[in-house]
């Protein structure tokens, strides 16, 4: 029988769980929809601990919360909501790593928008259809998730923004901004609201130069894992990472959420970004190269485990077999090594013919990369997260991965994935391309996003003043 889960003892603002089953609804993503749920629980949590109540919020309350944001005090009230939830069952939610991570889709028994279930006989004291009794569905998944992460933690369950430190001017906007949302939307539905979304004014912050670090550092950056990593896998994929992000300007997640199935000769790669939009990006002769070289190794891992009649063999022999041998067979390695005994041989690959690309393609065609698990691109060699059906690279792994190649490679300037992006940009634009086409691969909404990628870099404010000031 399922288990039903009290979430009566989490703090929420009236109408919080319609306003993201809303945004459910509307084909928000999920962790778009977490991240609402986080800040609004957040600003739920001030209330509950200094007794205002919604319908009475004046904006010396609003006021006041940016400044329990700033200090961190909100840190420790999470804590005290989250022991209570442990308390109450959501550690069974907690626990599970599978509902945590949850489907933004509604479950299948139910139809439209996902309502309150009526209590069963392992539910006590609650009103049958009572809003605050789920089924492990969506909401359970969504708060479980928030209440699982929140607050300084005696215990830290993520290695990141763990400290005693209160949020800076961007993370307190960012929460201002989702209480805006909200208001907004009571005030499309024609619901109360005490004070009007222009009356939540954000913080002043301070305007700084996005920096990019030079086009060797960069460089250095991306060659830096077949320097570091120990692990001759890790390192080929982690290179290959690092020269795609570059290579095409695109976002972290859209690199993490690449597909096998997604890859062509051509290089041109259709990603879905921000707001579901969909774009082209294309990779450089370069990175493709890389690409070929680590999916010699990506088809290795993907039958690694399978039986031996269902192991692909020699990848020579494919070749011939489904009749994709090249333009110049001389050009071809003459076999794939056993990457758990010889190691890889890094420095051999077709770099003219790509043969590994378009063996992919050709497995596309005969529908032989449905048999691939996972699907992703690029996927964990070890630990825990290598033996799921579904295993990505996760997101924090990267980050600090390159924080890490960045440290050891003292490069100044601050870098991470959006950087590399970021460097995309500005060294196009450097070299002559115009804001237009870079906001069409960027997949920017509006131009001005991108202008400021554009002339972010100081190389023409520099050459200006070497050129014209009048006393040199």
């Amino acid at each position: 029988m399922k288990k039903t889960y009290l979430l009566n003892d989490i703090p929420k603002l009236p109408d919080q769980d319609t306003y993201l089953l809303n945004l459910q609804n509307n084909a928000y993503s999920f962790q778009t929809i977490l991240n609402y749920a986080r800040d609004l629980s957040i600003f739920s949590v001030y209330l509950y601990f200094n007794n205002i109540e919604f319908n009475k919020l004046t904006k010396i309350d609003v006021l006041n919360y940016k400044g329990y944001l700033g200090s961190g005090n909100h840190l420790k009230d999470l804590d005290r909501i989250r022991e209570r939830c442990l308390e109450k069952g959501f550690k069974s939610i907690q626990s599970n790593s599978e509902a945590l991570r949850g489907s933004a889709r509604a479950s299948k028994n139910l139809s439209g928008m996902i309502t309150p279930v009526e209590k069963d006989e392992n539910t006590e004291n609650i009103q049958e259809g009572s809003p605050q009794v789920y089924e492990d569905d969506f909401l359970a998944k969504v708060y479980g998730k928030v209440y699982g992460s929140l607050g300084i933690l005696k215990r830290p369950l993520n290695s990141r923004a763990r400290s005693n430190n209160g949020l800076d001017v961007r993370s307190i906007n960012r929460m201002l901004s989702a209480l805006r949302s909200y208001l907004k939307f009571r005030i499309d539905f024609d619901l109360e609201i005490p004070i009007p979304p222009d009356g939540i004014k954000m913080v002043r912050a301070d305007k700084k130069v996005k920096k990019v670090a030079s086009l060797e550092d960069l460089t250095r950056l991306i060659e830096a894992p077949m320097e570091f990593e120990k692990d001759e896998r890790v390192a080929l994929r982690n290179r290959c990472m690092l020269e795609l992000l570059f290579a095409t300007g695109m976002r972290i997640s859209e690199l993490i959420n690449l597909n096998i199935e997604q890859l062509n000769v051509e290089g041109k790669i259709y990603v879905m970004g921000k707001g579901k939009k969909e774009r082209a990006v294309y990779m450089t002769n370069r990175s493709l190269n890389w690409l070929n070289k680590y999916l010699k190794l990506r088809l290795e891992y993907a039958f690694s485990d399978r039986e031996k009649e269902e192991q692909p063999g020699n990848v020579d022999k494919l070749f011939v077999d489904i009749g994709v041998e090249g333009k110049d067979m001389k050009h071809r390695e003459t076999s794939v090594k056993d990457t758990t005994s010889d190691g890889l041989n890094l420095e051999v690959f077709d770099s003219e013919n790509r043969k590994y690309i378009e063996l992919i393609e050709s497995y596309r065609k005969n529908k032989f990369l449905e048999k691939f698990a996972p699907p992703a691109l690029f996927v964990p060699f070890v630990g825990i997260r290598s033996k799921k059906p579904n295993a990505r690279i996760s997101t924090n792994y990267f980050q600090e991965k390159i924080a890490e190649y960045r440290k050891r490679l003292g490069i100044q300037i601050p870098t991470s994935a959006h950087s590399l992006r970021h460097g995309f940009a500005t060294y196009m634009a450097e070299d002559g391309a115009s804001a237009v086409a870079l906001q069409i691969l960027l997949g920017h909404e509006s131009l001005d996003t991108t202008t400021k990628y554009v002339h972010a870099s100081e190389k023409f404010a520099e050459e200006t003043v070497r050129k014209n000031h009048p006393l040199k």
